[in-house]
C-alpha cells in the first residue's frame, strides 16, 4: 500500500500489512490470483476496434501520448475536476481511501495473525507562479484503522515544498525541501520491540543549480541534508532506546548529460555522501562514501527504451570491522511498447545500499522486476508484476531473498474518479541469517487491496 510514501532503504516489510478472521488465512493464494485474473478475462468484451488505440478526447482535453511515459502514468493523469484558482495559487487536493485485507501482518513465520486495515488519505497540491520563480507546494496525511489489532493504529504524513528561479534561460537554481511523519509496521507480535508500530521523522533539504539546456548539455550540480529522528518506544520489558539509529547524512550530486539526435542521452555521475550517527551502539556505523557512474539512454521512437547504467561505488566505516565496502553497481531499465494498448518493462538493479543490520552495515542487492500493462478498454488498465530480490549481506554470511506477484485492475471513471482491486502474494526466506544476527525472518502473506481515489 503506497501511501505516497518514498522510503525506505531498508529490507522492511511493506506499509500494506493486515486481515479479518482465521477463514481468511486458510483461503490458498493461487485461488485469490485466480479469481482476479477471472475479473479481467469476463470483463464485457469490447469491440475489436477499441484493441486499436485511437486517440480521444478526454474531460481534461485531448489525449496525448507523451514519448515514454507509462500508460499508468497517461491513465493518471488529472481529469475534470483539475483543481481551483485561489489567488495566484492553482490548488489541486485529493481524498483516497483504501481497503486491504493482510493474511500476515506481523509478517511471521507461523502463527499468521490476519486484520483489514482502512486507510484514508487526503492529499494537496498548490502550485504558484510569479515571472521566473515557481514554487510548487504539496503534502499528505494518511491514518491507517485495523479492524482486529487496534495497537497498530498509526498515522503519517508529508509537507514538500520545491522552488526554482530562472536566473537566465541556460541557468536554474533550485530548492527543495521536506518534513515527513513516517511509519514502520510491527514485525514481533510478542512485543519485544515494541508494543506498536515504529515511527519517525525525516527533515530533507536540497539546494543547487541547472546549467545549460537539457535539449543539449545540462549541468546538474546539487547538495542533499538528511535527518532522521526515531521516536521513543515502550516494549514488553520497558522503554526501547531507539537512539542509535538517528542520523545525519549530507550528500552530493553532480550529474552531467549530453543529449543529441532528440532522445539520445549520455551521462556521468558522481555522488559524495557522509552519515554520521547521533549514538553508536556497538558498532561505529559512521561512514564516508563515494558513488560515480557512467550511463546512457536510447530511445527508437519510444517504442523501445533503454537505459542503462553502471559505475562503482565505496563507502568507509568508522568500525574496523566493517572496513572498506566496494561494490560495482549496475541499473538497467528497459521498456517496449509493441502497440500503443500495452506495454512490458524490465528492470535489474545491483548496488550495495546501508541498511540498519545488527550486525551489518549493509547488503548487496540484487533485483529483477517485471511489468506488463494493457489497456483492456479505454480507462481500464490491467498491470500483472513480478519482483525477485536477493539481498547479501556484507561482513556476515546471510542471505535474504525476496519474492512479490501483484495483480492489479484500475479504472478511470470521469470527474476524476478511479477504483483499483489488486491482489499481491510477498514471501522471504533467509539462508545463514537469524533475528538476533540480521533482524530478517520467514514469512509468506497474501494482500488483497480496493481503493477509491477522487481529484476534486
Amino acid at each position: 500500500m503506497d501511501l505516497f510514501g518514498d522510503r525506505c532503504e531498508r529490507p522492511t516489510r511493506t506499509a500494506a500489512e493486515q486481515c479479518v478472521g482465521e477463514k481468511w488465512q486458510a483461503v490458498p493464494p493461487t485461488l485469490l490470483a485466480l479469481f482476479v485474473v477471472g475479473i479481467a478475462l469476463y470483463w464485457p468484451a469490447p469491440p475489436v476496434g477499441a484493441q486499436t488505440y485511437q486517440r480521444g478526447t478526454y474531460e481534461s482535453g485531448l489525449d496525448t501520448i507523451v514519448p515514454g511515459e507509462t500508460l499508468e502514468r497517461r491513465l493518471g493523469r488529472p481529469q475534470l475536476p483539475t483543481g481551483a484558482h485561489l489567488g495566484a495559487f492553482w490548488i489541486r487536493p485529493e481524498l483516497q481511501l483504501n481497503e486491504a485485507l493482510d493474511s500476515n501482518i506481523f509478517a511471521t513465520q507461523r502463527g499468521h495473525r490476519a486484520d483489514a486495515i482502512t486507510t484514508l488519505t487526503g492529499r494537496l497540491f498548490a502550485d504558484y507562479a510569479y515571472g521566473s520563480a515557481q514554487l510548487t507546494l504539496d503534502g499528505y496525511g494518511a491514518g491507517h484503522k485495523y479492524a482486529v489489532h487496534s495497537t497498530e493504529d498509526a498515522w503519517e504524513g508529508m509537507a514538500h515544498a520545491i522552488f526554482d528561479y530562472e536566473v537566465h534561460d541556460d541557468l536554474h537554481l533550485v530548492g527543495d525541501g521536506d518534513v515527513k511523519r513516517l511509519v514502520d509496521p510491527r514485525s514481533d507480535p510478542t512485543g519485544l520491540s515494541g508494543l506498536t508500530p515504529t515511527t519517525y521523522q525525516v527533515y530533507e533539504g536540497k539546494a543547487g543549480a541547472l546549467i545549460g539546456h537539457a535539449g543539449r548539455n545540462l549541468l546538474d550540480m546539487r547538495v542533499r541534508a538528511l535527518r532522521t529522528v526515531y521516536d521513543s518506544l515502550i516494549g514488553l520489558q520497558g522503554p526501547i532506546d531507539t537512539t542509535d539509529r538517528n542520523l545525519t547524512e549530507v550528500y552530493g550530486d553532480a550529474n552531467f548529460a549530453h543529449s543529441f539526435f532528440g532522445q539520445q542521452k549520455v551521462y556521468a555521475r558522481i555522488q559524495p555522501d557522509t552519515r554520521i550517527y547521533d549514538r553508536n551502539s556497538g558498532f561505529q556505523r559512521n561512514s564516508n562514501g563515494i558513488r560515480a557512474d557512467l550511463g546512457g539512454t536510447l530511445d527508437l521512437n519510444s517504442i523501445i527504451v533503454l537505459n542503462l547504467e553502471s559505475g562503482y561505488q565505496l563507502q568507509n566505516y568508522d568500525d574496523p570491522r566493517f572496513g572498506s565496502i566496494g561494490e560495482p553497481d549496475l541499473r538497467v531499465n528497459a521498456s517496449w511498447w509493441p502497440t500503443r494498448l500495452t506495454m512490458l518493462s524490465l528492470k535489474f538493479n545491483h548496488e550495495f545500499y546501508e541498511g540498519f543490520f545488527l550486525t551489518s552495515p549493509g547488503a548487496v542487492r540484487n533485483q529483477i522486476v517485471a511489468q506488463v500493462d494493457h489497456e483492456l478498454r479505454r480507462r481500464l488498465l490491467l498491470t500483472a508484476a513480478a519482483t525477485f530480490e536477493r539481498d547479501d549481506t556484507v561482513k556476515v554470511s546471510s542471505r535474504i531473498i525476496s519474492k512479490l506477484a501483484e495483480l492489479k485492475l484500475q479504472y478511470h471513471f470521469a470527474d476524476g474518479f478511479a477504483a483499483v482491486v489488486g491482489y499481491s502474494f510477498a514471501c522471504q526466506t533467509s539462508a545463514g541469517a537469524t533475528e538476533q544476527t540480521t533482524g530478517a525472518t520467514n514469512y509468506d502473506k497474501s494482500v488483497i487491496t480496493f481503493t477509491l481515489k477522487k481529484l476534486f
